[in-house]
């Protein structure tokens, strides 16, 4: 429970309950292509709650969970990197898994890395000032691996959703 004893409930979008969390603690929504999204979710009233800016009610997320196939589950405990980067966003590809952390107090507080799978330490970091330029370097990278079209993070480049030709 969290010091004032606020708890976030999560349930199906029939109110069967799953599990909780402390106000302030976080869960991991996993996409099934793998990729998973960290949200850190602040308590709101006893049926709504935010999470990483978003406000919602718990049978609207449930039902949003459900409708896109995601797996929700409470976060077992931080991923750090570097001692102070907190892990927000995974995408596995192959062997190889791409990573994104968040230091609210570092210089450029977004950061991207590889890593494989098996073996431990991330390594290529780049660093960014905002979050979306470290989204779009992280789906750079994954998409680099998917397909072998090399990528260079020091050229500006758009990712390819957000481009005009691209649709």
């Amino acid at each position: 429970m969290s010091m004032d004893g606020k708890m976030i409930r999560f349930i199906t979008s029939d109110y069967k309950d799953l599990f909780q969390i402390p106000d302030g603690g976080s869960i991991v929504v996993t996409h099934p292509s793998g990729e998973q999204n960290v949200g850190v979710c602040n308590y709101l009233d006893e049926t709504h709650f935010n999470m990483n800016g978003n406000c919602y009610h718990i049978c609207q997320f449930a039902e949003i969970q459900e409708r896109n196939g995601t797996k929700v589950e409470p976060e077992k405990g931080p991923e750090v990197v570097g001692g102070r980067y907190r892990v927000i966003h995974r995408i596995p590809v192959g062997d190889k898994i791409y990573i994104m952390g968040h230091s609210p107090k570092s210089p450029q507080p977004y950061a991207t890395w590889q890593a494989y799978r098996d073996v431990p330490g991330k390594d290529w970091g780049h660093y960014y000032s905002n979050r979306s330029d470290a989204l779009t370097d992280l789906q750079c990278r994954a998409d680099a691996e998917r397909t072998g079209v090399p990528y260079d993070h020091t050229k500006p480049r758009e990712h390819p959703k957000n481009r005009d030709d691209a649709r």
